[in-house]
């Protein structure tokens, strides 16, 4: 068995790990449960994602049981595709480092663009990304998700980023990110049947359970998701948040 969880929403928001995560984290670990943690936040490496949910629950979390949509777009790249011109931060640096390609902040020589979640945007970071996606380069954005909670509220996210680029530039991007089939490779590659995904958004988390034959989804409302929203989901399950999925999961209870 295998539970494929998001992260934002779900687990915590920002700095704040939500209300009986560690306990319901713990028992799946003591069930024998393998875990996977699937997010499209990519400001993160899969190494500082896994020591921050570690930090927070106080369960122990390796970088191979975290899936970025970072590195589902560094996945993408080819050899041709260097160098690169990123935008983002520390997660989509790993990615590049990743495949083995160089950076450049050169628009004119990019032949690719790779762009993530940042929080230091500025008008001449979309110049120059749609300044080398006009002369050809590959343009890869790692998700569109428009926002992601935190503990202060809904941010923008990487999706806010793309729409500005895609509209200066003319072109849509090629995205990495759950629900899309980067992800989905990464992801079937690692997983045992049956497949649980637990998270908040109806257009990634549950549209990536719902596009797999015989995965399962639970939708959370500690996230993104309201309750008025949930029903016209799609969802298996709607639950209240991660310790009633995990109920779920383990056969302790039904709260949909």
């Amino acid at each position: 068995m295998t539970v494929l969880t998001d992260l934002d929403g779900v687990l915590y928001r920002g700095s704040q790990v939500l209300a009986g995560v560690p306990g319901a984290l713990s028992r799946l670990h003591s069930a024998g449960v393998e875990v996977l943690y699937i997010t499209n936040n990519s400001l993160r490496s899969p190494r500082a994602g896994a020591e921050k949910i570690s930090m927070l629950t106080g369960v122990p979390v390796t970088p191979e049981q975290l899936l970025t949509s970072g590195r589902a777009a560094a996945e993408m790249l080819r050899p041709e595709d260097g160098p690169v011109l990123l935008v983002g931060e520390d997660g989509v640096v790993d990615a590049l480092e990743s495949a083995g390609l160089e950076a450049t902040t050169d628009p004119t020589e990019a032949r690719s663009v790779l762009v993530g979640l940042t929080r230091r945007l500025s008008y001449q970071v979309v110049h120059d990304a749609m300044t080398a996606i006009r002369s050809g380069a590959r343009f890869i954005a790692t998700n569109t998700d428009a926002t992601y909670p935190t503990e202060h509220g809904m941010a923008p996210g990487c999706g806010a980023i793309v729409a500005a680029i895609a509209t200066a530039s003319g072109r849509a991007p090629e995205v990495a990110g759950k629900p899309h089939p980067p992800m989905v490779e990464l992801i079937r590659s690692r997983v045992t049947e049956p497949v649980w995904v637990i998270g908040d958004r109806i257009d990634t988390d549950i549209a990536l359970a719902r596009g797999q034959a015989g995965w399962t989804s639970i939708l959370v409302l500690s996230g993104v998701t309201g309750a008025e929203e949930a029903g016209n989901g799609g969802a298996d399950h709607v639950v209240a948040d991660f310790a009633a999925a995990v109920d779920l999961v383990l056969g302790v209870g039904d709260r949909s």
